[in-house]
């Protein structure tokens, strides 16, 4: 889960459910925003 260590401790500023793309958008502090969508039955996180 090294992935999301850059979120630890960082506050959760704002959630888009559904985004535009008919997934979930999470805005934090220090203008990190992560996107999750269900791809083909499984959940594909991206940093933006």
């Amino acid at each position: 889960m090294e992935k999301f260590d850059k979120l630890k401790m960082l506050e959760l500023v704002k959630v888009e459910d559904p985004d535009p793309e008919g997934g979930m958008t999470l805005h934090f502090q220090e203008n990190i925003t992560l996107k999750i969508k269900n791809v083909d039955g499984k959940l594909v996180s991206e940093f933006v």
